[in-house]
């Protein structure tokens, strides 16, 4: 059993456009006796208000996070030490999102007869000239050529498997992240609870086809000038040959599920799922 009770509030404030949403929010859990604070910019009343850095200092059991899948997504990073969270929709898509503010009661009741559940979610750590660059990406990591009138190649390399191939770009996704920029370059949907990554070509002068691989270190480099974007929200420039090392981040993400469950991430792209 996982008692929460100690719950941090944290949101984009771009796209909360009325305090009304956190004050809602706020006093829900309030008046549910759960003891609450909130991290900057999002404030409320005189409730103590921390750095997102802090949290590793705390006893928070619960951050809940206000916002779409990139606010999700960018906290994610942020956290030195991951803490369940539960995400409130107030952006668009919101495929990791688990609820809508109208909901909010509905999931505190949840979670205080513990009818919930955690996932775990895989990420990607990512070492860029022997130095680790993000230690925690949760969707994917995304190369692509500098120049648009010259198609490199590409090196792939996990252990003694290996794909030296022509093409545009590449994305290494986790299952999480199949259902983000992968998916909408035609790649396939892989159930979120599973242990892989996802190579997905672009371009491929060959067609190569998406590929299912064990998460084990991969090596990638390009044989032209290219740029990596990790979770569609960071760029690093690539050389001409540059390695880049892709493994498997020893912490995991940890979405809290009140309303929804596994695969729930097809039913937000609007598929329907029975079962």
């Amino acid at each position: 059993m996982v008692l929460i009770k100690n719950v941090a509030i944290t949101g984009n404030v771009e796209k909360i456009n009325e305090q009304k949403v956190v004050d809602h929010v706020a006093n829900s859990f309030l008046k549910n006796k759960f003891n609450i604070s909130t991290i900057n910019p999002i404030k409320f009343k005189n409730v103590s208000s921390l750095d997102i850095k802090e949290i590793d200092q705390t006893n928070i059991d619960l951050l809940c996070i206000l916002g779409g899948d990139g606010t999700i997504i960018g906290t994610i990073r942020s956290l030195s030490k991951q803490i369940p969270i539960l995400g409130v929709n107030v952006g668009s898509k919101g495929v990791l999102t688990d609820i809508f503010p109208d909901e909010i009661d509905l999931a505190i009741e949840a979670i205080k007869k513990n009818m919930f559940i955690i996932q775990e979610r895989l990420m990607l750590k990512v070492t860029l000239r022997n130095q680790l660059v993000e230690p925690r990406v949760l969707n994917e990591a995304f190369f692509y050529r500098q120049s648009l009138t010259k198609l490199p190649l590409y090196l792939i390399v996990q252990g003694s498997f290996y794909i030296k191939k022509k093409m545009d770009g590449l994305i290494i996704s986790t299952p999480t992240g199949s259902t983000g920029h992968s998916f909408s370059l035609s790649g396939p949907i892989v159930d979120e609870t599973l242990h892989v990554f996802l190579l997905n070509p672009v371009g491929s002068i060959q067609r190569l086809p998406p590929i299912i691989v064990p998460p084990s270190p991969m090596k990638i480099s390009c044989s032209d000038r290219a740029v990596l974007i990790l979770d569609g929200q960071i760029k690093y420039d690539l050389n001409k040959n540059e390695e880049v090392l892709i493994e498997e981040s020893e912490e995991r993400a940890k979405l809290v599920r009140v309303l929804s469950g596994r695969l729930s991430q097809i039913e937000k792209l609007g598929f329907d799922i029975i079962g």
